[in-house]
């Protein structure tokens, strides 16, 4: 069998069952951990967890649907429409007593997007209140995009195999410390549906 027929049946199993380690994928395709590690480095891929983790992202993304506004209901506060931007990624650090400390989760799907906020997926659930810094990726921008603000809510969802969705209020955008710049909410209006 070759490589790209080995990643085809990986990820096929892998959209029924997005989290499953490599262990439990090779036993289920009849293959062994270092078949299906070669076929992994020859699709220029470094390990199974980054083609897994490129799988659900995939996954997730068809999930959540195409180009869409969403604009804000009677209910909401919300001053902008949310857009739904498939192909972006966010990176998410919590943010403790020292401000750089700490590392970035992997990259999780955005969910949607607006001036004074996002949701996103990820699998852990960080608590409401606490202070994030943000990396927006997309696939049209070379350099993610840096921006501050607070969790407003975390709830359970099941898409991609992605445990929680969480929910994101932006720092306000003004010159001045302890604030988003003014310049990163032009660069955020500038995210596009494609």
């Amino acid at each position: 069998m070759d490589s790209s027929e080995i990643c085809r049946k990986m990820e096929a199993f892998l959209a029924s069952h997005p989290n499953a380690a490599l262990p439990i994928v090779a036993a289920k395709l009849g293959l062994t951990r270092e078949e299906i590690e070669q076929a992994v480095r020859e699709s220029d891929l470094k390990s199974y967890d980054e083609f897994r983790q490129r799988c659900r992202l995939t996954q997730a993304f068809n999930q959540l649907g195409s180009e869409k506004i969403i604009p804000p209901g009677p209910w909401e506060k919300r001053s902008s429409p949310r857009r739904i931007i498939p192909g972006i990624t966010v990176k998410y650090r919590i943010r403790g007593f020292w401000p750089f400390g700490g590392s970035f989760s992997g990259p999780c799907p955005l969910v949607d997007l607006s001036g004074g906020g996002l949701a996103l997926l990820a699998d852990s659930a960080p608590r409401p209140g606490k202070r994030v810094s943000l990396l927006l990726k997309s696939p049209e921008r070379e350099q993610a995009l840096c921006v501050e603000g607070n969790i407003v809510y975390t709830v359970a969802t099941g898409v991609a195999g992605y445990r929680h969705r969480v929910g994101i209020q932006f720092l306000p955008f003004a010159e001045k410390r302890g604030c988003n710049s003014p310049r990163v909410l032009e660069i955020l209006t500038q995210f596009e549906p494609k």
